[in-house]
Protein backbone atom coordinates (compact mmCIF):
# COMPACT_ATOMS: atom_id res chain seq x y z
CA UNK A 1 0.00 0.00 0.00
CA UNK A 2 1.32 3.35 -0.95
CA UNK A 3 1.28 6.05 1.75
CA UNK A 4 0.89 9.63 0.65
CA UNK A 5 3.39 12.31 1.69
CA UNK A 6 0.99 14.13 3.96
CA UNK A 7 0.24 11.00 5.97
CA UNK A 8 3.93 10.16 6.47
CA UNK A 9 4.71 13.63 7.64
CA UNK A 10 1.86 13.56 10.12
CA UNK A 11 2.94 10.21 11.59
CA UNK A 12 6.55 11.41 12.08
CA UNK A 13 5.56 14.67 13.83
CA UNK A 14 3.90 13.06 16.85
CA UNK A 15 6.98 11.27 18.22
CA UNK A 16 9.07 14.41 17.61
CA UNK A 17 6.68 16.52 19.70
CA UNK A 18 6.68 13.87 22.44
CA UNK A 19 10.45 14.09 22.53
CA UNK A 20 10.27 17.86 22.93
CA UNK A 21 7.89 17.46 25.87
CA UNK A 22 10.17 14.96 27.58
CA UNK A 23 13.23 17.14 26.97
CA UNK A 24 11.45 20.22 28.36
CA UNK A 25 10.41 18.28 31.46
CA UNK A 26 13.97 17.06 32.05
CA UNK A 27 15.33 20.59 31.62
CA UNK A 28 12.75 21.89 34.07
CA UNK A 29 13.70 19.29 36.67
CA UNK A 30 17.35 20.20 36.21
CA UNK A 31 16.70 23.96 36.51
CA UNK A 32 14.46 23.85 39.62
CA UNK A 33 17.27 23.01 42.08
CA UNK A 34 19.35 25.75 40.48
CA UNK A 35 16.48 28.22 40.97
CA UNK A 36 16.19 27.18 44.61
CA UNK A 37 19.85 27.94 45.11
CA UNK A 38 19.39 31.29 43.39
CA UNK A 39 16.49 32.18 45.67
CA UNK A 40 18.48 31.13 48.73
CA UNK A 41 21.31 33.34 47.56
CA UNK A 42 19.01 36.36 47.91
CA UNK A 43 19.65 36.23 51.68
CA UNK A 44 22.66 38.09 52.98
CA UNK A 45 23.52 36.73 56.43
CA UNK A 46 25.27 38.97 58.96
CA UNK A 47 26.38 38.13 62.48
CA UNK A 48 24.99 40.36 65.24
CA UNK A 49 27.85 40.61 67.69
CA UNK A 50 25.93 42.43 70.44
CA UNK A 51 23.85 45.52 71.17
CA UNK A 52 24.70 48.68 69.30
CA UNK A 53 24.21 50.21 65.88
CA UNK A 54 25.48 49.48 62.39
CA UNK A 55 25.17 51.05 58.95
CA UNK A 56 24.93 48.70 55.96
CA UNK A 57 23.82 48.61 52.33
CA UNK A 58 20.80 46.53 51.30
CA UNK A 59 21.12 45.23 47.76
CA UNK A 60 17.85 45.92 45.92
CA UNK A 61 15.59 42.86 45.95
CA UNK A 62 17.64 41.08 48.62
CA UNK A 63 17.18 40.26 52.31
CA UNK A 64 19.63 41.00 55.13
CA UNK A 65 19.52 38.53 58.04
CA UNK A 66 21.20 39.55 61.30
CA UNK A 67 21.60 36.36 63.36
CA UNK A 68 22.31 35.98 67.08
CA UNK A 69 21.89 33.55 69.97
CA UNK A 70 19.13 34.69 72.32
CA UNK A 71 17.97 33.64 75.77
CA UNK A 72 14.41 33.08 76.89
CA UNK A 73 12.96 36.24 78.45
CA UNK A 74 15.64 38.51 76.94
CA UNK A 75 14.26 41.74 75.47
CA UNK A 76 15.28 42.62 71.92
CA UNK A 77 14.52 46.15 70.71
CA UNK A 78 15.37 46.73 67.03
CA UNK A 79 15.10 49.91 64.98
CA UNK A 80 15.87 50.31 61.28
CA UNK A 81 15.95 53.69 59.54
CA UNK A 82 16.76 54.75 56.00
CA UNK A 83 16.14 57.55 53.51
CA UNK A 84 16.35 55.32 50.43
CA UNK A 85 13.59 52.69 50.74
CA UNK A 86 10.56 51.63 52.79
CA UNK A 87 12.12 49.31 55.42
CA UNK A 88 10.50 46.15 56.79
CA UNK A 89 11.59 44.36 59.99
CA UNK A 90 10.94 40.75 61.07
CA UNK A 91 12.21 38.43 63.78
CA UNK A 92 12.38 34.65 63.37
CA UNK A 93 13.55 31.72 65.53
CA UNK A 94 15.42 28.90 63.78
CA UNK A 95 13.58 25.61 63.99
CA UNK A 96 14.38 21.98 63.14
CA UNK A 97 12.16 21.96 60.05
CA UNK A 98 11.09 25.54 59.55
CA UNK A 99 11.81 28.91 61.12
CA UNK A 100 9.23 30.23 63.60
CA UNK A 101 8.01 33.79 63.08
CA UNK A 102 8.34 35.65 66.39
CA UNK A 103 7.62 39.16 65.08
CA UNK A 104 5.81 39.28 61.72
CA UNK A 105 6.56 41.98 59.16
CA UNK A 106 6.68 45.44 60.77
CA UNK A 107 6.05 48.34 58.38
CA UNK A 108 5.80 51.58 60.37
CA UNK A 109 4.91 54.94 58.88
CA UNK A 110 7.69 56.89 57.24
CA UNK A 111 11.21 55.66 56.60
CA UNK A 112 11.67 53.57 59.74
CA UNK A 113 10.36 50.46 61.45
CA UNK A 114 10.89 49.08 64.93
CA UNK A 115 9.84 46.39 67.40
CA UNK A 116 10.49 45.39 70.99
CA UNK A 117 9.86 41.83 72.17
CA UNK A 118 10.82 39.40 74.93
CA UNK A 119 12.21 36.20 73.40
CA UNK A 120 9.99 33.12 73.89
CA UNK A 121 12.83 30.53 74.11
CA UNK A 122 16.56 29.93 73.91
CA UNK A 123 17.73 29.59 70.33
CA UNK A 124 19.15 31.05 67.17
CA UNK A 125 17.29 34.19 66.09
CA UNK A 126 17.40 36.29 62.96
CA UNK A 127 16.46 39.97 62.52
CA UNK A 128 15.37 40.26 58.90
CA UNK A 129 15.64 43.57 57.03
CA UNK A 130 14.22 44.10 53.55
CA UNK A 131 12.33 46.62 51.44
CA UNK A 132 8.55 46.67 51.13
CA UNK A 133 7.65 43.84 48.70
CA UNK A 134 11.42 43.52 48.19
CA UNK A 135 11.25 46.57 45.93
CA UNK A 136 14.17 48.87 46.51
CA UNK A 137 17.32 49.00 48.58
CA UNK A 138 20.09 51.29 49.75
CA UNK A 139 21.90 52.40 52.87
CA UNK A 140 20.24 51.83 56.23
CA UNK A 141 21.10 51.93 59.92
CA UNK A 142 20.11 49.21 62.36
CA UNK A 143 20.14 49.75 66.12
CA UNK A 144 19.66 46.81 68.48
CA UNK A 145 19.33 46.82 72.25
CA UNK A 146 19.43 43.65 74.37
CA UNK A 147 18.69 43.32 78.07
CA UNK A 148 17.00 41.16 80.68
CA UNK A 149 14.00 42.87 82.29
CA UNK A 150 12.15 41.95 85.46
CA UNK A 151 8.37 42.17 85.87
CA UNK A 152 6.77 44.91 87.98
CA UNK A 153 3.10 45.50 88.73
CA UNK A 154 1.19 48.73 89.18
CA UNK A 155 0.51 49.41 92.83
CA UNK A 156 2.99 46.83 94.18
CA UNK A 157 6.40 47.83 95.65
CA UNK A 158 9.45 46.53 93.79
CA UNK A 159 13.06 46.32 95.00
CA UNK A 160 15.93 46.02 92.52
CA UNK A 161 19.64 46.57 91.97
CA UNK A 162 21.34 48.47 89.18
CA UNK A 163 23.81 46.51 87.04
CA UNK A 164 27.49 47.27 86.47
CA UNK A 165 26.48 49.89 83.88
CA UNK A 166 24.14 51.63 86.34
CA UNK A 167 20.95 50.35 84.67
CA UNK A 168 17.97 48.26 85.71
CA UNK A 169 15.24 47.14 83.30
CA UNK A 170 11.66 46.32 84.24
CA UNK A 171 8.61 45.48 82.15
CA UNK A 172 4.98 46.21 82.96
CA UNK A 173 1.75 45.47 81.03
CA UNK A 174 -0.02 48.79 80.35
CA UNK A 175 -3.52 49.75 79.33
CA UNK A 176 -4.16 52.11 76.44
CA UNK A 177 -4.59 55.81 77.22
CA UNK A 178 -3.48 55.67 80.86
CA UNK A 179 -0.96 57.55 83.00
CA UNK A 180 1.87 55.93 84.95
CA UNK A 181 3.46 57.69 87.93
CA UNK A 182 6.78 56.04 88.95
CA UNK A 183 8.13 56.76 92.46
CA UNK A 184 11.80 55.99 93.10
CA UNK A 185 13.67 55.82 96.39
CA UNK A 186 17.38 55.32 97.16
CA UNK A 187 18.16 56.79 93.72
CA UNK A 188 17.29 60.17 92.12
CA UNK A 189 13.51 60.49 91.79
CA UNK A 190 13.68 61.43 88.11
CA UNK A 191 16.27 58.81 87.08
CA UNK A 192 13.85 56.75 84.99
CA UNK A 193 12.60 56.46 81.43
CA UNK A 194 9.61 54.54 79.98
CA UNK A 195 9.53 52.98 76.50
CA UNK A 196 6.37 51.82 74.79
CA UNK A 197 5.66 48.38 73.31
CA UNK A 198 7.75 49.22 70.22
CA UNK A 199 10.74 50.54 72.15
CA UNK A 200 10.07 54.28 71.68
CA UNK A 201 10.89 56.68 74.52
CA UNK A 202 7.74 58.27 75.94
CA UNK A 203 7.61 61.95 76.85
CA UNK A 204 7.43 62.71 80.57
CA UNK A 205 5.51 65.48 82.27
CA UNK A 206 5.77 66.33 85.98
CA UNK A 207 7.02 62.84 86.81
CA UNK A 208 4.28 61.07 84.83
CA UNK A 209 4.07 59.36 81.45
CA UNK A 210 1.11 58.73 79.13
CA UNK A 211 0.73 55.23 77.64
CA UNK A 212 -0.96 55.94 74.31
CA UNK A 213 -1.05 52.27 73.24
CA UNK A 214 -1.73 49.06 75.14
CA UNK A 215 1.07 46.53 75.51
CA UNK A 216 4.17 45.66 77.45
CA UNK A 217 6.19 48.76 78.32
CA UNK A 218 9.78 48.93 79.58
CA UNK A 219 10.88 51.08 82.52
CA UNK A 220 14.61 51.84 82.77
CA UNK A 221 16.11 53.04 86.07
CA UNK A 222 19.53 54.73 86.07
CA UNK A 223 22.02 55.52 88.82
CA UNK A 224 25.27 54.40 90.40
CA UNK A 225 26.40 50.89 89.41
CA UNK A 226 25.37 48.09 91.79
CA UNK A 227 23.13 50.47 93.78
CA UNK A 228 19.82 49.23 95.18
CA UNK A 229 16.52 51.06 94.67
CA UNK A 230 12.82 50.90 95.58
CA UNK A 231 10.14 51.44 92.94
CA UNK A 232 6.40 51.98 93.21
CA UNK A 233 4.32 52.41 90.06
CA UNK A 234 1.01 54.23 90.41
CA UNK A 235 -1.84 54.54 87.94
CA UNK A 236 -3.56 57.94 87.65
CA UNK A 237 -7.25 58.21 88.47
CA UNK A 238 -9.14 59.17 85.31
CA UNK A 239 -12.57 60.76 85.68
CA UNK A 240 -15.06 62.75 83.60
CA UNK A 241 -15.93 66.39 84.30
CA UNK A 242 -19.06 68.20 83.11
CA UNK A 243 -19.77 71.93 82.81
CA UNK A 244 -21.30 73.38 85.96
CA UNK A 245 -19.95 70.51 88.07
CA UNK A 246 -18.05 71.11 91.32
CA UNK A 247 -15.86 68.29 92.65
CA UNK A 248 -13.54 67.73 95.60
CA UNK A 249 -10.40 65.62 95.37
CA UNK A 250 -7.61 64.38 97.62
CA UNK A 251 -4.15 63.30 96.52
CA UNK A 252 -1.15 61.94 98.35
CA UNK A 253 2.31 63.07 97.31
CA UNK A 254 3.13 61.71 93.84
CA UNK A 255 -0.47 60.79 92.97
CA UNK A 256 -2.26 62.08 89.87
CA UNK A 257 -5.85 62.91 88.90
CA UNK A 258 -6.95 63.29 85.27
CA UNK A 259 -10.25 65.08 84.56
CA UNK A 260 -11.63 64.81 81.01
CA UNK A 261 -14.37 66.78 79.29
CA UNK A 262 -15.76 67.08 75.77
CA UNK A 263 -15.81 70.31 73.76
CA UNK A 264 -16.35 71.54 70.22
CA UNK A 265 -14.71 74.41 68.30
CA UNK A 266 -15.65 77.76 69.78
CA UNK A 267 -16.50 76.45 73.26
CA UNK A 268 -15.16 78.54 76.13
CA UNK A 269 -14.31 76.99 79.49
CA UNK A 270 -13.18 78.49 82.79
CA UNK A 271 -11.62 75.93 85.15
CA UNK A 272 -10.82 76.96 88.71
CA UNK A 273 -8.85 74.88 91.21
CA UNK A 274 -8.77 75.91 94.86
CA UNK A 275 -6.06 73.87 96.55
CA UNK A 276 -4.54 73.21 99.94
CA UNK A 277 -1.11 71.79 99.21
CA UNK A 278 1.21 71.76 96.20
CA UNK A 279 -0.21 70.90 92.76
CA UNK A 280 1.34 70.82 89.31
CA UNK A 281 -1.35 71.32 86.66
CA UNK A 282 -1.90 71.63 82.94
CA UNK A 283 -4.87 71.74 80.55
CA UNK A 284 -4.46 70.14 77.12
CA UNK A 285 -6.36 68.89 74.08
CA UNK A 286 -6.13 65.11 74.44
CA UNK A 287 -7.83 63.03 71.71
CA UNK A 288 -8.06 59.38 72.85
CA UNK A 289 -6.63 58.07 69.58
CA UNK A 290 -2.92 58.40 68.97
CA UNK A 291 -2.01 61.26 66.64
CA UNK A 292 -0.41 60.06 63.43
CA UNK A 293 2.06 62.34 61.68
CA UNK A 294 2.68 66.01 62.21
CA UNK A 295 -0.28 68.30 61.77
CA UNK A 296 0.54 71.47 59.88
CA UNK A 297 -1.78 74.34 60.70
CA UNK A 298 -3.70 75.79 57.76
CA UNK A 299 -4.34 79.53 57.36
CA UNK A 300 -7.28 80.60 59.49
CA UNK A 301 -7.42 77.31 61.40
CA UNK A 302 -8.17 77.46 65.10
CA UNK A 303 -5.42 76.37 67.49
CA UNK A 304 -6.17 73.26 69.55
CA UNK A 305 -6.55 75.39 72.63
CA UNK A 306 -6.21 79.15 73.14
CA UNK A 307 -5.55 80.39 76.67
CA UNK A 308 -6.87 83.79 77.66
CA UNK A 309 -4.78 85.64 80.27
CA UNK A 310 -6.42 85.34 83.69
CA UNK A 311 -4.76 85.83 87.06
CA UNK A 312 -4.12 82.88 89.36
CA UNK A 313 -3.39 83.26 93.04
CA UNK A 314 -1.15 81.04 95.09
CA UNK A 315 -3.90 78.66 96.17
CA UNK A 316 -6.41 79.43 93.43
CA UNK A 317 -5.56 78.38 89.86
CA UNK A 318 -7.55 79.54 86.83
CA UNK A 319 -7.60 78.34 83.23
CA UNK A 320 -9.60 80.36 80.70
CA UNK A 321 -9.55 78.22 77.56
CA UNK A 322 -10.99 78.70 74.09
CA UNK A 323 -11.39 75.24 72.53
CA UNK A 324 -10.47 74.94 68.86
CA UNK A 325 -10.97 71.22 68.18
CA UNK A 326 -13.77 68.69 68.47
CA UNK A 327 -13.24 66.05 71.13
CA UNK A 328 -11.64 65.48 74.50
CA UNK A 329 -9.73 67.90 76.71
CA UNK A 330 -8.00 67.02 79.96
CA UNK A 331 -6.94 68.73 83.17
CA UNK A 332 -3.93 67.00 84.76
CA UNK A 333 -3.24 67.36 88.50
CA UNK A 334 -0.08 65.96 90.12
CA UNK A 335 0.49 66.32 93.87
CA UNK A 336 3.85 67.54 95.14
CA UNK A 337 2.57 67.08 98.70
CA UNK A 338 -0.66 65.82 100.29
CA UNK A 339 -3.38 67.93 98.63
CA UNK A 340 -7.08 68.66 99.01
CA UNK A 341 -8.67 70.60 96.15
CA UNK A 342 -11.98 71.89 94.85
CA UNK A 343 -12.51 71.98 91.08
CA UNK A 344 -15.21 73.78 89.09
CA UNK A 345 -15.74 74.20 85.35
CA UNK A 346 -18.17 76.58 83.66
CA UNK A 347 -18.67 79.04 80.82
CA UNK A 348 -18.99 82.36 82.68
CA UNK A 349 -19.64 84.41 79.54
CA UNK A 350 -22.46 86.97 79.72
CA UNK A 351 -24.27 88.39 76.69
CA UNK A 352 -23.41 91.99 75.83
CA UNK A 353 -26.12 94.00 74.11
CA UNK A 354 -24.87 96.68 71.68
CA UNK A 355 -25.82 100.30 72.37
CA UNK A 356 -26.73 99.44 75.95
CA UNK A 357 -24.62 100.19 79.03
CA UNK A 358 -23.69 97.21 81.19
CA UNK A 359 -22.59 97.64 84.81
CA UNK A 360 -20.73 95.15 86.93
CA UNK A 361 -18.34 94.56 89.79
CA UNK A 362 -14.93 93.07 89.08
CA UNK A 363 -13.48 90.87 91.86
CA UNK A 364 -9.98 91.85 92.91
CA UNK A 365 -7.57 90.01 90.59
CA UNK A 366 -10.49 88.51 88.67
CA UNK A 367 -11.75 88.61 85.09
CA UNK A 368 -15.23 88.83 83.55
CA UNK A 369 -16.24 87.82 80.04
CA UNK A 370 -18.91 89.11 77.66
CA UNK A 371 -19.83 88.01 74.15
CA UNK A 372 -21.69 89.47 71.16
CA UNK A 373 -22.45 88.51 67.58
CA UNK A 374 -20.85 90.56 64.78
CA UNK A 375 -20.85 90.65 60.98
CA UNK A 376 -18.16 91.84 58.53
CA UNK A 377 -18.11 95.56 57.88
CA UNK A 378 -19.19 96.66 61.36
CA UNK A 379 -17.04 99.33 63.00
CA UNK A 380 -17.34 98.74 66.75
CA UNK A 381 -16.22 100.73 69.80
CA UNK A 382 -16.02 99.08 73.23
CA UNK A 383 -15.60 101.45 76.18
CA UNK A 384 -14.74 100.43 79.76
CA UNK A 385 -14.87 102.97 82.60
CA UNK A 386 -14.17 102.45 86.29
CA UNK A 387 -13.63 104.91 89.15
CA UNK A 388 -11.96 102.24 91.31
CA UNK A 389 -9.32 100.51 89.15
CA UNK A 390 -7.33 100.99 85.95
CA UNK A 391 -9.46 99.06 83.45
CA UNK A 392 -8.02 96.62 80.91
CA UNK A 393 -10.13 95.62 77.93
CA UNK A 394 -9.34 92.67 75.65
CA UNK A 395 -11.25 91.74 72.49
CA UNK A 396 -11.08 88.26 70.91
CA UNK A 397 -12.28 87.17 67.47
CA UNK A 398 -14.34 83.98 66.85
CA UNK A 399 -11.13 81.88 66.71
CA UNK A 400 -9.96 83.14 70.11
CA UNK A 401 -7.23 85.42 68.76
CA UNK A 402 -6.78 88.81 70.44
CA UNK A 403 -7.55 91.83 68.25
CA UNK A 404 -6.97 95.54 68.76
CA UNK A 405 -5.06 96.82 71.84
CA UNK A 406 -6.39 99.29 74.40
CA UNK A 407 -6.05 102.92 73.35
CA UNK A 408 -5.69 104.43 76.86
CA UNK A 409 -4.50 101.67 79.21
CA UNK A 410 -3.20 103.99 81.97
CA UNK A 411 -6.37 105.91 82.80
CA UNK A 412 -9.75 105.12 84.33
CA UNK A 413 -11.24 104.87 80.84
CA UNK A 414 -10.16 102.57 78.03
CA UNK A 415 -11.46 101.96 74.51
CA UNK A 416 -11.04 99.30 71.83
CA UNK A 417 -12.02 100.05 68.23
CA UNK A 418 -12.34 97.20 65.74
CA UNK A 419 -13.47 96.77 62.17
CA UNK A 420 -15.14 93.35 62.01
CA UNK A 421 -13.62 91.19 59.27
CA UNK A 422 -15.03 87.76 60.14
CA UNK A 423 -18.57 86.86 61.14
CA UNK A 424 -19.11 85.07 64.42
CA UNK A 425 -19.25 85.43 68.18
CA UNK A 426 -16.68 87.79 69.70
CA UNK A 427 -15.65 87.96 73.36
CA UNK A 428 -14.65 90.88 75.55
CA UNK A 429 -12.57 90.35 78.70
CA UNK A 430 -12.81 92.87 81.51
CA UNK A 431 -9.80 92.96 83.88
CA UNK A 432 -7.65 95.41 85.80
CA UNK A 433 -4.22 96.55 84.70
CA UNK A 434 -1.73 94.22 86.39
CA UNK A 435 -4.62 92.04 87.65
CA UNK A 436 -4.32 93.72 91.04
CA UNK A 437 -7.48 95.80 91.24
CA UNK A 438 -11.22 95.45 91.20
CA UNK A 439 -14.49 97.26 91.78
CA UNK A 440 -17.40 98.78 89.90
CA UNK A 441 -17.28 99.44 86.15
CA UNK A 442 -19.40 100.46 83.14
CA UNK A 443 -19.08 98.72 79.77
CA UNK A 444 -20.66 99.83 76.48
CA UNK A 445 -20.49 98.53 72.91
CA UNK A 446 -21.46 100.86 70.07
CA UNK A 447 -21.41 100.57 66.30
CA UNK A 448 -20.24 103.52 64.24
CA UNK A 449 -21.95 103.97 60.91
CA UNK A 450 -19.36 104.01 58.15
CA UNK A 451 -19.07 106.99 55.86
CA UNK A 452 -20.45 106.22 52.39
CA UNK A 453 -18.93 106.88 49.01
CA UNK A 454 -20.63 106.22 45.67
CA UNK A 455 -19.12 104.80 42.51
CA UNK A 456 -18.11 107.81 40.39
CA UNK A 457 -18.18 109.86 43.61
CA UNK A 458 -15.56 112.00 45.31
CA UNK A 459 -15.08 112.44 49.11
CA UNK A 460 -12.56 114.07 51.46
CA UNK A 461 -11.07 112.95 54.75
CA UNK A 462 -8.28 113.56 57.25
CA UNK A 463 -5.71 111.02 58.43
CA UNK A 464 -4.09 110.92 61.87
CA UNK A 465 -1.25 108.62 63.00
CA UNK A 466 -2.44 105.17 64.22
CA UNK A 467 -6.05 105.90 63.26
CA UNK A 468 -7.84 104.26 60.31
CA UNK A 469 -10.54 105.95 58.25
CA UNK A 470 -13.29 103.61 57.00
CA UNK A 471 -15.61 104.03 54.01
CA UNK A 472 -18.32 101.81 52.57
CA UNK A 473 -19.82 101.54 49.09
CA UNK A 474 -22.35 99.34 47.33
CA UNK A 475 -21.40 97.59 44.10
CA UNK A 476 -22.78 94.95 41.72
CA UNK A 477 -21.03 91.71 40.89
CA UNK A 478 -18.65 91.87 37.93
CA UNK A 479 -18.13 95.66 37.94
CA UNK A 480 -14.57 96.97 37.75
CA UNK A 481 -13.85 99.85 40.12
CA UNK A 482 -10.75 102.06 40.32
CA UNK A 483 -9.99 103.41 43.81
CA UNK A 484 -7.93 106.61 43.88
CA UNK A 485 -6.53 108.18 47.09
CA UNK A 486 -4.46 111.37 46.82
CA UNK A 487 -2.75 113.18 49.72
CA UNK A 488 -0.27 116.03 50.00
CA UNK A 489 1.10 115.82 53.55
CA UNK A 490 0.89 112.11 54.44
CA UNK A 491 1.60 108.69 52.93
CA UNK A 492 -1.69 106.78 52.75
CA UNK A 493 -2.23 103.02 52.70
CA UNK A 494 -5.42 101.61 51.18
CA UNK A 495 -7.19 98.25 51.58
CA UNK A 496 -10.49 96.99 50.17
CA UNK A 497 -12.49 94.10 51.63
CA UNK A 498 -15.42 92.09 50.30
CA UNK A 499 -18.84 91.86 52.01
CA UNK A 500 -17.49 88.79 53.87
CA UNK A 501 -14.44 90.70 55.15
CA UNK A 502 -11.94 89.10 52.72
CA UNK A 503 -9.11 91.37 51.61
CA UNK A 504 -9.33 91.85 47.84
CA UNK A 505 -6.53 94.35 47.18
CA UNK A 506 -4.20 96.75 48.98
CA UNK A 507 -1.64 99.43 48.21
CA UNK A 508 0.76 100.47 50.98
CA UNK A 509 2.94 102.61 48.74
CA UNK A 510 6.36 101.92 47.31
CA UNK A 511 7.46 105.13 45.58
CA UNK A 512 7.95 108.82 46.13
CA UNK A 513 4.37 109.80 45.31
CA UNK A 514 1.56 109.86 47.89
CA UNK A 515 -1.04 108.85 45.31
CA UNK A 516 -2.61 105.41 45.53
CA UNK A 517 -4.57 103.68 42.75
CA UNK A 518 -6.24 100.27 43.01
CA UNK A 519 -8.31 98.36 40.47
CA UNK A 520 -10.65 95.58 41.53
CA UNK A 521 -13.40 93.56 39.88
CA UNK A 522 -16.20 93.10 42.40
CA UNK A 523 -16.80 89.37 42.97
CA UNK A 524 -20.41 89.72 44.18
CA UNK A 525 -23.15 92.24 44.79
CA UNK A 526 -22.95 93.79 48.23
CA UNK A 527 -21.37 96.29 50.60
CA UNK A 528 -17.61 96.75 50.30
CA UNK A 529 -15.33 98.36 52.89
CA UNK A 530 -12.36 100.64 52.35
CA UNK A 531 -9.70 101.14 55.06
CA UNK A 532 -7.43 104.18 54.64
CA UNK A 533 -4.59 104.86 57.07
CA UNK A 534 -1.38 106.84 57.16
CA UNK A 535 2.01 105.13 57.03
CA UNK A 536 3.76 108.43 57.70
CA UNK A 537 2.53 111.90 58.58
CA UNK A 538 -0.97 113.37 58.91
CA UNK A 539 -3.20 115.46 56.71
CA UNK A 540 -6.10 115.66 54.31
CA UNK A 541 -6.78 113.28 51.45
CA UNK A 542 -9.19 112.93 48.52
CA UNK A 543 -10.99 109.64 47.73
CA UNK A 544 -12.50 108.84 44.34
CA UNK A 545 -14.25 105.73 43.05
CA UNK A 546 -14.10 105.49 39.25
CA UNK A 547 -16.36 103.22 37.22
CA UNK A 548 -14.04 101.15 35.06
CA UNK A 549 -16.69 99.64 32.78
Amino acid sequence: MTMNRNTRCTEKRFPFNNCLIVMNLRLTLMVLPWLAVAVSAQENTRQLEGPGSATKYLTPGQLDCWTFDGDQGETIAAWVATREFDPILELTLKGDKADQVVVPEVDDDGSESRFSVRLPANGRYSIRVHAFKFQGGGNYSLEVQRFQAKPVSVGKPFTGTLDHDGKAYCYVPCLKDRFLVPELKATPADAWQVRDSKGRDLTRWAGTVHTEEAGEHTLIVSGRPDQGFDLLLRDARCQDLTAGQAVTGRLQQGEMDVWSFQAKPGDFRMLEVAEQGALTTRLIHAPPEKRTGQHLARPGERPEIQFLPVASQRSHLRFAAWCGREGRYQLHLVAGSPVTYNLTMSDPTLTLEPAKETTGNLPVGGALFYSFQATPGQLLHADLVSPQFVPLLRLYDPAGHPVEPNTTPDSLHTRVTHMVLAAGRYRIQVASLGDGGGGEFRLTLDEEQLKSVAIDGREHGTLQPNITDFWAFEGPAGKTVFISVRAADCEPAVNIRSPEGVSLASDKGSGDTNDRLLAVKLPKTGRYTLAISSRRGAGDYTLRLIDGD
